[in-house]
């Protein structure tokens, strides 16, 4: 394949950029947690039980999850800034589809057209980034794009609920319409056409492995810890995935171009970022979940008070993107790892040690301070990824990356649920069953060092700029 020929940057693009992708970002993450308040009164205007509208958001991953695939693709064959735009309509058309359903059949529909959108948007923004920005110039870039996808999970259900409360759950979803026709204008305007000028023809079987392996695996992960299914028919999800995926994985190594190249992971620095790196963010995505549970359950807040103190870790992330690439250009990805995995993991372990008697100021500081350290691991995982991949390789490492990123979240919170419900048995959620799982959690995240510690000292130079292992 020849190699992109970008066009001509328009003025201040090089700023811009980032901060367009980073709004798509922001649309997709305040999605994916905005409704989670909401479920109740939606629930009761379609008049169905409030455990069944957990399919509203099921059909949301699962749409993720089968079309982030084929995302590159789309990408090389299309152009990204086409795709780019595109998928920003699709998720905003879907948003206005789901304001004007009138039975949960219709919402769910209309989350998979919205899910479409979502695929296309967060890994074809990244590859926009990649093929943009010089390597030397990546992190930055990247801790543009990351944050808002931080804060918006977060700020989801405080936004939802609050729109819920004082207006009806229909605007959760026409909130997304001003925000995506602005978008699809600026993106017009400042993001250039990059493509491939040769693209490799559509792998159709690939893509109905991958699709139903996929789908599969996130319905079986989103119903897991939620009793929706009764154990038999959970393992039976889980086989039927495994057994998919293993015939992808066995078709894919006769094709040269499959729509999910496995090959990537032949790359040692793209191996390593992306699945030590996924073990490390399944830890991270159980914080939005348990610790809400924890301060409502277990301390008796209310869902103001513990949303107020969960933003606080997003916060601490915020504050420390900027100085992200300077902690990597002095000490390297290897020691910043390594060094981060334990002390994070630490952390996570630390929250079994909350009481309701602990100070909420204590609580804020050290949520703030988890904040400042995820935001180490993240940024920097997201930028290794790239650091030893051409430009026509871009597009399939966003794929898998984004892919892994969506899978390895559901999977950190199904676990983390799962043991709830399990030491919870038949009675009450109780403090000693958050204590348990909490450094549950915190021994995952330290088991991903056994992935970072096969980093070389010099790994990642090009992004970093760091060279003291080198020669």
């Amino acid at each position: 394949m020849e190699e992109p020929a970008p066009e001509p940057p328009k003025p201040f693009a090089s700023r811009i950029v980032p901060v367009i992708v980073a709004g798509a970002f922001f649309m997709d993450g305040l999605d994916s947690s905005i409704i989670s308040t909401s479920l109740p009164q939606m629930a009761e205007s379609f008049a169905v039980s409030p455990p069944q509208m957990s399919a509203a958001i099921t059909s949301y991953l699962v749409s993720l999850a089968i079309f982030i695939p084929i995302s590159g693709w789309i990408a090389d064959r299309f152009g990204a800034r086409q795709v780019f735009c595109s998928a920003i309509a699709f998720f905003t058309l879907g948003s206005v589809l789901c304001g004007l359903s009138e039975t949960l059949t219709e919402l769910v529909l209309s989350r998979i057209v919205q899910g479409f959108g979502g695929a296309m948007m967060t890994p074809v923004g990244r590859l926009i980034l990649t093929r943009t920005f010089p390597k030397d110039q990546l992190m930055k870039a990247m801790g543009y794009y990351m944050l808002p996808g931080m804060i918006g999970p977060t700020m989801g259900p405080l936004v939802g609920g609050f729109i819920t409360t004082n207006f009806s759950w229909h605007w959760n979803f026409y909130i997304n319409v001003p925000i995506g026709i602005i978008g699809i204008a600026v993106a017009l305007r400042y993001i250039p056409e990059i493509r491939l000028k040769q693209h490799y023809a559509f792998d159709v079987w690939g893509f109905v492995l991958i699709a139903c392996g996929m789908g599969t695996a996130q319905l079986a992960i989103e119903n897991l810890g939620r009793n929706t299914l009764d154990i038999g028919a959970e393992l039976a999800l889980i086989f039927l995935a495994a057994i998919i995926l293993a015939a992808y994985w066995f078709y894919a190594r006769s094709r040269t171009n499959p729509v999910l190249d496995l090959k990537m992971f032949r790359g040692r620095t793209f191996s390593i970022a992306v699945i030590a790196g996924s073990v490390i963010r399944a830890g991270i995505a159980t914080v939005p979940f348990l610790l809400p549970l924890l301060l409502q359950v277990g301390f008796g807040l209310d869902p103001f008070q513990s949303g107020l103190l969960t933003f606080l870790n997003t916060a601490g992330a915020m504050s420390m993107r900027a100085w992200v690439r300077h902690l990597v250009r002095r000490f390297g990805f290897r020691a910043v790892f390594l060094s981060g995995v334990f002390v994070l993991s630490a952390f996570m372990a630390g929250f079994a040690l909350f009481e309701p008697t602990t100070p909420h100021v204590g609580i804020a500081a050290y949520l703030f301070i988890f904040g400042v350290l995820r935001s180490a691991q993240m940024i920097g995982m997201s930028a290794l990824a790239y650091s030893d991949l051409s430009d026509e390789d871009m597009s399939k490492a966003t794929s898998i990356f984004a892919l892994a990123q969506r899978l390895s979240q559901s999977i950190g919170v199904g676990i983390s649920a799962t043991l709830l419900t399990v030491l919870a048995g038949n009675g009450a959620v109780s403090l000693a069953d958050f204590k348990i799982v909490f450094l549950a959690i915190a021994f995952l995240m330290a088991s991903s060092a056994l992935g970072f510690r096969r980093l070389k000292p010099e790994d990642g130079w090009q992004v970093s700029g760091y060279r003291g292992g080198a020669g």
